[in-house]
């Protein structure tokens, strides 16, 4: 197949039709012009010029190639001086944690891409677990966690801190607490499933007593767990506070006050260690850290 700069030296000389023009206006000697030339020809399979005193000029097939060839040059010169010339352009692939994608990234991203128009995202919601194997597998750009997890391969920034809060849609149990979290374990629990960042702290935070607790169902969406709390009012779980803002301000949800816990974890934006930061991604960084106070 032939290279772009075939092509560039091609046009050059069906333009200047002397060899020592080309080589000049490109800065290249004048046999390395002849053999960019000839290999073109060989690999169109037949000559381009013909040799008329001391120019070259194209023959019927070079002016064909020539007709052809030029506006796709044209076209791949101005992509070129469009992606330098316009560094913010192009696509931001992010990955977050069920609770950052549902609750805190939504409203950034939008507003970035209103800012920047040339720039798409795309937002792949996963468990802590996963995100940090899209990031560090390359499968994407920059990654927001909860909970444990970050890794040697990973490059993190803490964004915030989130809290944890127990929940029922039982207003009499809320209002007898405070509780012992051991008083509690008995209960029917449902739990993000296995890799979860809320899940994780939670366990983390209440070890020993959380071998002791009923677990009847795992669910990996918030809003099915939010459900099931407000159907079955013997239900108990835990969320993030950032989740379940509106339903304890309207007394659809209970938060159980836990004795001797209090369950926190961060918000984490993670990047590939060693990874070079595309301008675009620098800027989208920077965008962010600026808008939640913290530049």
């Amino acid at each position: 197949m032939y290279t772009l700069k075939q092509l560039e030296l091609f046009l050059d000389l069906g333009r200047s039709e002397k060899i020592i023009d080309t080589a000049k206006k490109f800065g290249l000697s004048q046999s390395a012009v002849s053999m960019a030339i000839k290999e073109l020809e060989r690999l169109l399979d037949g000559p381009l010029f013909e040799r008329i005193g001391k120019r070259l000029v194209l023959n019927g097939r070079g002016a064909m190639l020539m007709r052809s060839a030029q506006p796709h040059v044209d076209a791949l010169h101005a992509l070129y001086d469009q992606m330098r010339s316009d560094s913010l352009r192009g696509e931001l692939r992010l990955a977050a944690s069920v609770t950052i994608a549902e609750y805190f990234i939504p409203t950034l991203v939008c507003n970035y891409m209103e800012q920047n128009e040339h720039v798409s995202i795309s937002l792949k919601s996963a468990n802590t677990a996963d995100v940090i194997h899209k990031v560090t597998s390359g499968e994407v750009d920059i990654g927001f966690i909860e909970g444990e997890g970050i890794l040697e391969e990973v490059e993190s920034r803490v964004l915030m801190r989130d809290e944890l809060v127990v929940l029922t849609s039982d207003r009499a149990l809320a209002e007898r607490g405070p509780w012992f979290i051991d008083q509690l374990a008995s209960r029917p629990w449902i739990m993000r499933e296995k890799g979860s960042g809320t899940r994780a702290v939670f366990l983390n935070a209440i070890s020993p007593v959380d071998q002791e607790l009923n677990m009847v169902m795992e669910l990996e969406h918030i809003e099915s767990i939010k459900n099931f709390l407000l159907a079955k009012p013997d239900y108990l779980s835990v969320l993030p506070r950032i989740s379940v803002r509106r339903e304890l301000e309207e007394g659809h949800l209970f938060e159980i006050a836990i004795k001797a816990h209090h369950f926190e974890r961060d918000f984490t934006m993670i990047a590939r260690s060693q990874q070079t930061l595309l301008p675009l991604q620098t800027h989208f960084q920077e965008y962010l850290l600026s808008s939640i106070g913290l530049q």
